[in-house]
């Protein structure tokens, strides 16, 4: 989760990703009675983690005593503040590495604005890693000629170990400086010669926003998944994020800042802010990714992978926008149950609910496929939560026709046939077929 503490910047990063609520909203400084609510809303749910962000951070007059107020009021909150880098050096005295970690972003020197900003962020890394703060360095890759070493090379000579990398992703409705996605071939032999040259130089890449798992070719993805693990974790699937606003209005996160938003103070936990917007933005955008091939993937239909930034995908139709388990009940009323089911077999894994696997096991107990049926509700009771419709789902499955009855000693019996347990074998017998 990240907290917004002010939207004013002192950077000019052509890809910049909180454009739009700079657009859009006028407030620019979280107040300190909105620090002080979430604070104790970070208590009272446990957040284990926490990225205070702006704009710049460091452009908070009272980014001290913010910092004071999280360690005092949440100390099992972990802390970092992820900054541009150009700030007055003094502000680091204020701050005590034992309280903050700090991320600085880094573009490549011709991509400041003021060409003195370049060296202002990396003496500031290097002051920073001086007074003893965790500091870690990230990446943004917006253009097709950015320089592959420039990254690695710095990592190694700061003596880090790692640094985070990303390919800057467009923000919903509002015009973005990045590389399209129908450029992501070219733009993924730059990438991979940059995670050549880190594996040659000793440091590894950690990948921030998710990729598609085509990103990368077959044989690239295998040597990356090697020499840099979390890289190729991070790929895939598009988690929320949870970029909290100085209103404290949550956002899933900046790419969709123009979607919805609710209120934190209405959500318990992190894990609710989460299930909300899975189930009532996610879900709406899992009809296509960032290539129109992606319907078709077999990665993309078991939830492998969700196409690239959600950002990517195409805006839903009005029937899209509801729900997939609505409209297989629809269907279910309308007297057309397989409609229903094929409607979940079509779904990709994230559309497919509790209450959708629900609807699909009803549709196939009325066309008497019992296999089916209860392969559909049992799906629906692994992914449940609510108790009463675990019941319900319970239930359902007890009132299955069984087609065979099979006594335990007859499961016992067939069992036996099919494997072998490891007391079967004792010591002398393996070291026999080894030789």
């Amino acid at each position: 989760m990240n907290l917004v503490l002010i939207r004013e910047c002192s950077n000019s990063c052509p890809y910049c990703f909180e454009a739009a609520e700079r657009e859009d909203r006028k407030q620019g400084l979280i107040s300190m009675d909105n620090i002080g609510l979430f604070a104790k809303w970070a208590r009272a749910s446990r957040l284990p983690y926490l990225s205070l962000l702006g704009g710049e951070p460091f452009l908070h007059p009272k980014l001290p005593d913010i910092v004071k107020i999280f360690r005092q009021q949440c100390p099992g909150t972990s802390l970092r503040i992820l900054t541009g880098g150009v700030f007055n050096k003094d502000i680091l005295d204020n701050l005590s590495p034992e309280d903050a970690a700090l991320v600085f972003n880094v573009n490549e020197p011709g991509d400041y604005r003021n060409p003195k900003h370049f060296t202002k962020v990396i003496n500031n890394v290097e002051n920073a890693m001086r007074k003893g703060f965790k500091v870690s360095i990230g990446f943004n890759v917006w253009r097709l000629d950015f320089d592959p070493t420039f990254i690695p090379s710095l990592t190694h000579r700061l003596g880090l170990g790692h640094f985070t990398w990303t390919v800057a992703n467009p923000i919903k409705g509002c015009e973005s400086k990045i590389v399209p996605a129908t450029d992501f071939g070219l733009l993924s032999d730059r990438c991979f010669s940059m995670l050549q040259e880190a594996a040659r130089l000793g440091v590894e890449g950690t990948l921030d926003c998710p990729l598609p798992l085509c990103f990368f070719s077959d044989s690239q993805l295998a040597w990356v998944r090697q020499f840099h693990p979390e890289t190729t974790s991070g790929m895939g699937p598009c988690d929320p994020v949870l970029d909290v606003t100085p209103e404290l209005e949550v956002i899933r996160c900046f790419a969709l800042s123009k979607a919805s938003r609710i209120k934190l103070m209405d959500y318990p936990s992190e894990e609710a802010l989460e299930e909300w917007f899975r189930k009532h933005l996610d879900q709406t955008m899992m009809h296509g990714g960032c290539y129109s091939a992606c319907i078709e993937c077999v990665h993309f239909k078991k939830g492998r992978c969700n196409g690239g930034c959600l950002a990517w995908h195409p805006d839903p139709d009005e029937e899209q926008k509801t729900s997939l388990e609505v409209r297989m009940y629809r269907a279910i009323e309308a007297g057309t149950p397989q409609a229903a089911v094929e409607m979940f077999n079509c779904a990709s894994l994230l559309e497919k609910t509790d209450m959708a696997a629900f609807a699909a096991a009803v549709a196939a107990s009325q066309l008497g496929d019992w296999d089916a049926a209860f392969r559909y509700a049992y799906f629906a009771n692994a992914r449940a939560r609510n108790p009463e419709f675990m019941r319900r789902v319970g239930a359902f499955i007890e009132g299955i026709p069984v087609k065979v009855q099979i006594s335990p000693s007859q499961a016992t019996e067939i069992l036996s046939d099919q494997f072998v347990t490891c007391s079967a074998f004792n010591h002398s017998d393996t070291q026999a077929d080894n030789s």
